[in-house]
């Protein structure tokens, strides 16, 4: 079963007493087979005729946000988002001669993407043909090279380090960052949740990026301006103070591992100025390399447009799964940083509920603030998660073209 946390704001009865309390049920019109169903009459409404949208006063009900799939299709978005491709396919397959005449082009979207993902190249142009003499209307393009169902490119290990690092709590935390830093291993070390750090926990963090590199693995930071501002607000140029000194080295590492050659300078700078001795110098080759997703080989004839590209605009890829707590701390960095944020997913091939929650949560945080993120380009089969999620109500959410 699958619960939408959102009801709709027009349309429904307003409390008025004690004789009112039992609410009428809910027909979802989009769900019926028949093309031209019959509305119900509506009751006349006593009080307010609608109540205004306040995020605090949000409740739980079982209907309109998937008011716009059918049974079939809200089945086939759940069993891909738990991974079952095959089972997805095979609802939809099953469901298309039932609305066959309706126009109703949700399912066959649908379908293209599960067709797309498993890299059924005859069935998916069985289905273009079929979908030309249904619609009139040309088919989705088969988008070259299959997108595969496999862990994100990146893999490794994720650690998330607790709001309070010193001398008590770090030596446990430290252990578990040794024991992932295996050779060829990638560590994603996420500190947007620290708010106090000694100079034991971050002489102890210092010596993490060394030991890393020796043993060939790669640490990435998550959550850098959380951490940044913690340890500038801990140091002052001049103050020549030797606890401090690991503050400042540690904030020298960062700019390092996140390649921001101008603050590493002016830090450096500083640092020199303060203990009176040599400044770190900008290594090059410490700069971290971001891996470079490359698109599907495509035919010249059949090469969909660039999206336009922006500085407000993040492209999110991968299998966002088990809360996709790396991906969570980037989106949720970047729209910090940006006044009209696009979270770009057309490089996301599957989300499951986990994380379908965990975007809610971003989703009604953003919103919270008074500001707006848009999903962009966002798959059939994700899209209808959104949907079942509540989150296509709240915000913008474009579907792939």
């Amino acid at each position: 079963m699958v619960f939408s946390l959102f009801r709709k704001k027009d349309g429904s009865p307003a409390s008025t007493g004690p004789a009112t309390q039992q609410q009428q049920p809910t027909t979802t019109i989009a769900r019926q087979l028949d093309p031209s169903p019959t509305p119900a009459t509506p009751k006349p409404v006593e009080g307010p005729a609608a109540e205004s949208y306040n995020l605090s006063e949000l409740s739980i009900e079982v209907e309109e946000a998937a008011s716009h799939l059918s049974a079939a299709e809200e089945e086939a978005v759940v069993l891909h988002a738990n991974g079952q491709i095959a089972l997805a396919t095979k609802a939809l397959t099953s469901h298309l001669p039932t609305i066959s005449g309706q126009r109703r082009t949700e399912s066959w979207l649908m379908l293209f993407e599960l067709y797309q993902q498993a890299g059924d190249r005859k069935a998916f142009d069985d289905l273009a043909l079929a979908y030309v003499l249904e619609f009139e209307i040309s088919p989705p393009l088969w988008r070259g090279v299959p997108v595969q169902e496999s862990a994100p490119a990146q893999g490794g290990s994720y650690v998330a380090l607790p709001a309070q690092l010193n001398a008590n709590s770090f030596e446990r935390e430290l252990d578990r960052l040794i024991d992932a830093c295996k050779p060829g291993n990638t560590v994603r070390l996420d500190f947007s949740k620290v708010t106090e750090i000694d100079p034991f926990a971050a002489a102890e963090l210092l010596s993490l990026w060394p030991r890393t590199r020796k043993q060939g693995a790669i640490l990435q930071v998550l959550g850098a301006s959380e951490i940044v501002a913690l340890l500038s607000g801990k140091i002052e140029t001049g103050r020549r103070l030797p606890a401090e000194a690991p503050f400042w080295l540690l904030l020298i590492e960062l700019m390092q591992a996140t390649g921001d050659a101008e603050r590493f300078d002016e830090v450096a700078i500083d640092y020199a100025i303060t203990f009176e001795v040599s400044p770190p110098s900008w290594d090059d080759k410490l700069v971290p390399k971001q891996p470079v997703a490359k698109a599907p080989a495509v035919p010249a004839a059949q090469a969909p447009t660039p999206s336009p590209t922006s500085p407000d605009r993040l492209i999110i890829s991968g299998v966002l799964v088990d809360g996709a707590p790396q991906a969570m701390a980037q989106m949720r960095d970047f729209i910090r940083q940006h006044g009209k944020p696009v979270l770009d997913f057309s490089a996301v091939t599957r989300v499951d509920f986990e994380t379908g929650g965990q975007l809610l949560n971003l989703t009604m945080e953003t919103l919270a603030r008074g500001q707006t993120v848009t999903y962009s380009r966002v798959n059939e089969l994700v899209l209808g998660l959104m949907r079942l999620m509540g989150i296509a109500d709240l915000v913008s959410v474009g579907r792939q073209s």
